[in-house]
């Protein structure tokens, strides 16, 4: 009974978020990642002047850039 209860325990952790940890790329190089500061819920990427590619976090899709594209999960702003 004491091995399901731990188990259960250990699952529960696993499974909750115990806090704010969106991952997103926040540079041209793909090995440079940061977490999002608490309120910046979204990744971005958009390029300025159709050539220099921008990465970080948002809290709103930036507007006004060519090819901008925003998402929510850890890592999608390739």
């Amino acid at each position: 009974m004491k091995t399901l209860l731990l188990t259960l325990v250990v699952v529960t952790i696993l499974c909750l978020d115990l806090g704010y940890t969106l991952e997103c790329y926040d540079t041209i190089f793909k090995w440079h990642t940061m977490t999002c500061p608490e309120g910046q819920n979204l990744c971005f990427y958009y390029f300025t002047w159709r050539i220099f590619l921008v990465r970080g976090c948002a809290a709103t899709c930036p507007v006004g850039y060519s090819h901008t594209h925003c998402c929510d999960t850890d890592y999608c702003n390739k």
